[in-house]
């Protein structure tokens, strides 16, 4: 027993050392001033998009009213074979704005349709920087200004910055701050060196760079990791660098998901696409996380069998709650969201039972539904 104790607390405090690691890379950035007038790229904003019809005039509206010179920017819109109004609305908007145009997914496409769609808006792209968000997101004025302003000379990717929009709930509290946390470490771990996790949400690469690695040529197997799957790809071109942007001006807002059932299907969706992984230092660290968490259950049946257990069970609980605190403290001061913080007792408490299905589930299940189509 003292052995399996030995192994699971080196998996926790390796845990607690990553998670504080990347807390203290992401405190460290900040955002750069903006960019005095110059001559400035042309962006191509590509937006895949199926059944939004809720959400994507929208989105569009605060694309379309981006403080960035007009005749540097145009929007492509792919329609996914949406089965309720989404191209009409995305059509009537582009006969009002010449820079959108609308653009539809062959009905051929079987799989990974996402990434079929952002290919497509990608060859149809004009732009040297290719900026990709989602139909059901809204932004600020100056974030393609923001995303542009990181981009050097030798850089090829720019990860941005997502916000969930939580009502008073529980579910979608708890959601957001899980998803500010996320950020963090992402952020943290580009700043490292060590370039781990992005959201497709609010990503901006050079098309060349996509071009270079084939685009998602070799994952299409997978529906999910549109984001994360590219990321990896890019970071392997030599003598290119990817950044965080962490400025306010550059974050994307979309909603949290207010039921378990489509939260579940979101989740296993994220999960999947870890087997796809290009960098296997990303699995291994995942693996050994997945062990830190599996270690509280372990180490609690060890304490009920043996009671000298119970303090290495209280003092590993301590360790992971610290250095969680550490993280979400900085992520909560970037996004302003420090109310979100009172809600930090009950993730933990979940979070878990939650990494565990989660972890297991994902790996395990073939099939689930993602906005009316079946994924496998």
């Amino acid at each position: 027993m003292e052995y399996v104790a030995v192994f699971f607390a080196c998996c926790v405090w390796f845990y607690a050392a990553f998670i504080s690691r990347n807390a203290w890379f992401f405190a460290r950035q900040g955002c750069p001033p903006a960019t005095p007038p110059r001559p400035r790229p042309l962006v191509t904003v590509v937006v895949p998009a199926r059944n939004e019809a809720e959400h994507v005039a929208q989105c569009l509206t605060a694309i379309l009213a981006q403080d960035y010179p007009r005749d540097l920017l145009e929007v492509i819109l792919v329609n996914d074979h949406s089965t309720d109004a989404t191209r009409e609305i995305a059509l009537v908007r582009a006969l009002k704005d010449h820079r959108l145009r609308v653009l539809d997914l062959p009905e051929e496409v079987s799989q990974a349709h996402k990434k079929a769609a952002l290919t497509l808006g990608i060859e149809a792209a004009q732009g040297e920087i290719i900026l990709q968000t989602d139909a059901d997101c809204v932004m600020g004025p100056h974030w393609v200004s923001r995303m542009v302003d990181h981009f050097g000379a030798d850089t090829a990717l720019v990860s941005g910055p997502v916000r969930l929009r939580a009502q008073p709930h529980w579910l979608e509290e708890i959601q957001a701050l899980e998803s500010m946390g996320l950020v963090a470490i992402g952020a943290g771990s580009l700043a490292a060196g060590a370039p781990n996790m992005a959201n497709g949400a609010n990503m901006a690469y050079r098309r060349e760079a996509f071009l270079a690695v084939d685009g998602f040529a070799g994952t299409e197997s997978v529906a999910s990791g549109d984001d994360e799957l590219l990321l990896q790809k890019i970071a392997r071109l030599k003598g290119r660098k990817l950044r965080f942007a962490k400025c306010r001006d550059a974050i994307v807002e979309t909603r949290a998901l207010s039921d378990w059932g489509r939260l579940k299907a979101q989740r296993l969706r994220w999960v999947s696409k870890a087997r796809a992984y290009l960098n296997r230092r990303v699995n291994v660290v995942q693996v050994i996380a997945y062990l830190a968490f599996l270690a509280y259950p372990v180490v609690l049946g060890l304490a009920i069998w043996n009671p000298a257990y119970w303090l290495l069970l209280a003092e590993l609980l301590v360790l992971k709650w610290v250095s969680d605190l550490l993280l979400m403290y900085q992520a909560a001061k970037f996004f302003h969201t420090f109310p979100l913080l009172k809600r930090l007792p009950l993730l933990e408490l979940l979070y878990t039972p939650y990494v565990l299905w989660v972890g297991l589930a994902g790996n395990l299940v073939k099939h689930y539904s993602w906005k009316g189509r079946t994924v496998s």
